[in-house]
């Protein structure tokens, strides 16, 4: 059945409490709470300044829903514009930017009352909207709100098997039904990390992991492997492996005093799929190596030990070099030095006894 336009009263339209918007961090009926996230961090006040200027663009009607057994609405789509025009016409007092709203308020030309609204049956059916309008239309939601609107849609399909569920919902949003896959499976990922308490160990909120890295990680098989997913297409993941999932959490996504992962960039996801399929490269990433020394020991220890023999070659070369240049050695450098005299003297001991163990 078509939508009806109408106009109704502001005062009648309520917050969507599962608006993909929100982080799981707010409580979608609670009004302040809502509020708050808008004013803070979605720029409403240039949306409240436009509209308080200009008044409402008739253009974008609200789409909302009926509530059952009531007189009032649940806007589905425009709940940022719902939260302008609560402001401006004073029913919601905010608790955050209090002097930037009440300029607004005071120099305000337009405060409507009343707006268009486009009246659908269902809230299945603004849902099946939306996706062209933020998955791959003009105002794209970020990632996280994307699996969000995916998961709703995905309750809403009694399809047989998760491969069809998949293509309906590729055809919904004009995508692919492998890229549908992997983001429920890293939004599934991302609610076991919640559910099993990975991420409040890392103090981690849902909203500091980026979700397009999550995605990217799991659709290398070597980490899909190492964390137990059946592929990047593993909505279920029945199978995940709750500790090794923690360190893929601890190590791509929690930052060293606040600043840098352990794995570091996307690129770098390549090197680390390769690291979990060695015991060795893993138990040394285990044990605090960096990456690159991890990645070393993905070749074997005997690729490991010709690597580091000519980085220890080339940084003593390059030292040596340096000497004439160096004011202010000390006693305390010779004996590093000495040190390393006996260390290459060991192991070029250790090398020959291997040798001659094999002879």
């Amino acid at each position: 059945m078509a939508p009806n336009l109408k106009t109704l009263p502001v005062s009648q339209l309520n917050f969507d409490p599962d608006n993909p918007r929100l982080p799981d961090r707010i409580d979608g009926t609670d009004t302040d709470a809502v509020t708050d996230f808008f004013l803070l961090e979605c720029n409403l006040i240039e949306l409240m300044m436009s509209i308080a200027e200009q008044g409402y663009f008739h253009g974008e009607p609200l789409l909302v829903v009926e509530d059952a057994g009531s007189a009032t609405h649940t806007v589905v789509e425009g709940n940022r514009r719902l939260a302008s025009l609560k402001i401006l016409t004073q029913e919601i007092a905010p608790r955050s930017m209090e002097k930037a709203v009440a300029k607004i308020l005071a120099e305000a030309k337009e405060k409507p009352d009343r707006v268009p609204c486009l009246v659908f049956g269902a809230r299945q059916d603004v849902l099946k909207y939306l996706g062209y309008r933020h998955i791959t239309g003009i105002k794209e939601w970020d990632a996280l709100a994307k699996a969000r609107y995916l998961a709703q849609l995905r309750n809403n399909i009694a399809a047989a098997t998760h491969d069809d569920a998949h293509r309906i919902l590729a055809k919904e949003i004009g995508s692919k039904s492998n890229a549908v896959a992997k983001i429920l499976t890293g939004y599934n990922l991302l609610q076991y990390a919640h559910d099993e308490g990975i991420l409040r160990e890392l103090k981690l909120d849902a909203e500091d992991v980026p979700f397009s890295l999550l995605t990217t990680a799991i659709g290398w098989s070597g980490i899909a492997n190492f964390i137990g997913l059946d592929g990047s297409g593993d909505v279920e993941i029945a199978n995940v492996k709750k500790e090794e999932t923690r360190e893929l959490f601890l190590w791509a996504f929690h930052k060293i005093d606040g600043y840098k992962t352990r794995i570091g960039d996307s690129r770098n996801f390549k090197i680390f799929a390769r690291i979990v399929e060695f015991p060795a490269a893993l138990e040394a990433l285990r044990r605090g190596a960096t990456l690159e020394e991890a990645d070393i020991l993905a070749d074997g220890p005997l690729q490991a030990i010709r690597t580091n023999i000519l980085k220890a070659i080339t940084a003593i070369e390059h030292s040596q070099s340096s000497i004439s240049m160096a004011d202010g050695l000390t006693a305390d450098d010779l004996a590093e030095a000495t040190k390393l005299r006996k260390l290459a003297s060991a192991l070029e001991g250790s090398i020959k006894a291997n040798i001659d163990n094999e002879d």
